[in-house]
């Protein structure tokens, strides 16, 4: 993969997995390690939950978006990642923005290609799927590390049923904030929700955190909302007609277009990390 789709890579990852300080952030999307639920103490993570709200979706097509905003006296960080996943037709698109520019990823049953837009430059890449199957990205764009992150920092107590757009949800609201032992933070704002389908699927979750940490201004929030379930339909991007022209043209001729190589590894599992 090229350098600097590489590159953006790291940094869509770093977006999304950065936090407070006082709370720990997981490098990776891991496993719950609890089956707690959500009205006990805060600070766990319901497994159970979260187990159920993946293997539906592992499934079924579906839509989310994800939007994440730190900032601090050190950081400020927006960025937002949207993925449709098909598992039937075997095909996914993610885009990730920042303020460091877009990435756009086109995965289906082969290989997963990759557009960069950064500092005025495009970028394509094109990373063979090798051993590894689709349903890994399925699973894996289900973000369920996100999901996890919202229920680590509090406590979320039933508030009984609300209805959105004709569906009914069991609501969970946030109760108590786990900021642990840190007696240097203080909370101006807290609010957080979460609501869940009949079928499992945790349709909205959204933690929003204002204070001060050490006497500075801090504000993290999260929102990550499933759209769509079971009638998503994803169709290759114009893009991608890009990134074949520049994938033929370097194996026909051994100089790429513009300068710009188009990346082709085989591998055996899957090295971009669906972030």
């Amino acid at each position: 993969m090229d350098r600097r789709v590489a590159l953006a890579v790291a940094v869509a990852v770093a977006m999304v997995l950065a936090g407070c300080s006082w709370v720990e952030q997981p490098d990776t999307d891991r496993p719950a390690s609890t089956n707690a639920t959500e009205g006990s103490d805060g600070g766990t993570i319901p497994a159970g939950r979260l187990n159920d709200h993946t293997a539906v979706l592992a499934n079924e097509s579906y839509e989310l978006d994800i939007a994440v905003t730190i900032r601090t006296p050190s950081r400020s960080r927006n960025a937002t990642v949207a993925v449709a996943s098909d598992p039937d037709g075997q095909r996914q698109l993610i885009r990730t923005r920042s303020r460091n520019g877009t990435l756009d990823r086109y995965v289906n049953d082969t290989a997963v290609f990759s557009r960069v837009e950064t500092n005025g430059t495009t970028e394509y890449g094109r990373t063979a799927l090798g051993n590894a199957r689709f349903s890994t990205a399925h699973t894996d764009g289900v973000r369920i590390g996100r999901l996890a992150t919202i229920y680590e920092f509090g406590q979320f107590e039933p508030a009984g049923n609300v209805t959105r757009d004709g569906q009914r949800y069991a609501a969970f609201e946030l109760e108590r904030v786990n900021t642990g032992s840190n007696a240097t933070v203080r909370l101006d704002h807290s609010s957080g929700r979460i609501l869940v389908a009949p079928n499992g699927v945790i349709r909205r979750a959204t933690i929003d955190l204002r204070g001060t940490q050490r006497g500075e201004p801090f504000v993290y929030a999260i929102d990550y909302r499933i759209s769509g379930v079971g009638d998503v339909s994803v169709q290759p991007p114009a893009w991608l007609d890009e990134t074949r022209v520049r994938d033929n043209s370097t194996n026909a001729t051994g100089t790429p277009q513009n300068g710009t190589a188009a990346q082709t590894t085989s591998v055996s599992g899957l090295s971009v990390r669906f972030s």
